[in-house]
């Protein structure tokens, strides 16, 4: 009940913040913007988006490869379509997509379950990773160029600096190979499963692990990727811009994903409007790029939710059968 209560208020939050940007900007400029995507650009923008996403699937792939696990791409990214469309739609149920992946992928490889979640979170934390490094990067550039310390930036860049201080926390103990979960609950017992879980994400985390620089490898790449994207739609949009605003730009995308809004909305556009207007490329410019963005991957969640209602019912066929098989023998 408290999920679908927060669900609900984040997901009102975001549509008053959507309507007073829309109204502010005034939305017949946005769609005017946004209209210019009809055809070969939106294609494009739905190639790199793609991109995006592949390579995100290619580094869970690697993930799992590094536990013993060989699953085929485009099999795999059924069901990493399927985690994006929930971290897309439902960002305030905790562990929600990692949770997802690992029962689909344990039901349908018969693998163990608390080894396809370790692979989840491996993969987010190394996501998480990359993200703060661009918020860090995009956000001190807006700052320091701009001189404009808008409230609202500086609650989320401090929102960010709070999750870079626990990630770097994570970094140092696992590297030294102290439990973290034993630090929070000193009295938990040995055999307890997030301390097995702890030891499998801990075990990754090595420093000689050659899987490990894969995933960092992978994870820059799906943001460079994203880089690019944010740049070939802002030159569409604007004509001009250079690679500091360009990475300005995505550390304000990445920055937005900090406030649990369902498709990011109003929060993503408040702050690309800020942006491009600081910018002098105008706000309705930036409530274009937010709209866009979300356009594009909202495509892709909707073909996610497409594959867990298929995966769904091959599972269900799945278990019936091998319940009157059991009935019949």
């Amino acid at each position: 009940m408290k999920r679908l209560l927060a669900f609900v208020v984040f997901l009102v939050l975001g549509i008053i913040l959507f309507s007073s940007v829309v109204r502010a900007v005034g939305w017949s400029e946005v769609w005017s913007a946004v209209q210019e995507f009809w055809g070969g650009k939106g294609v494009l923008l739905l190639i790199l988006t793609f991109l995006i996403l592949a390579l995100g699937n290619w580094r869970w792939k690697e993930i799992l490869k590094s536990q013993g696990y060989h699953i085929p791409f485009f099999s795999l990214f059924k069901v990493y379509l399927g985690g994006f469309s929930v971290a897309f739609f439902i960002p305030t149920l905790p562990f929600g997509s990692d949770l997802l992946r690992a029962y689909t992928i344990q039901k349908t490889y018969n693998i163990p379950f608390s080894r396809i979640f370790v692979s989840a979170l491996i993969e987010r934390i190394l996501e998480i990773t990359a993200y703060l490094v661009v918020i860090l990067g995009g956000v001190t550039i807006f700052l320091f160029s701009t001189q404009i310390f808008h409230t609202m930036v500086l609650i989320l860049f401090g929102a960010a600096l709070l999750f870079i201080t626990i990630l770097s926390l994570f970094y140092f103990k696992s590297f030294k190979r102290e439990s973290i979960v034993r630090m929070i609950l000193p009295s938990i017992k040995k055999t307890n499963n997030i301390l097995e879980i702890e030891r499998g994400v801990f075990n990754f985390f090595k420093l000689r692990n050659s899987a490990l620089w894969k995933g960092f490898l992978f994870s820059f790449l799906k943001s460079l990727s994203a880089l690019l994207r944010a740049w070939v739609l802002v030159f569409f949009l604007w004509k001009t811009i250079g690679f500091l605003p360009t990475l300005s730009v995505l550390g304000f995308s990445y920055l937005a994903l900090l406030v649990p809004i369902p498709a990011a909305l109003g929060s993503h556009d408040a702050l690309q409007a800020l942006l491009f207007q600081s910018l002098g490329a105008g706000a309705h410019m930036g409530a274009a790029f937010a709209l866009l963005i979300r356009a594009a991957e909202f495509a892709f969640a909707l073909v996610g939710i497409l594959f867990l209602i298929w995966l769904g019912i091959v599972l269900f066929k799945n278990t019936v059968v091998k319940k009157r098989e059991r009935f019949l023998s």
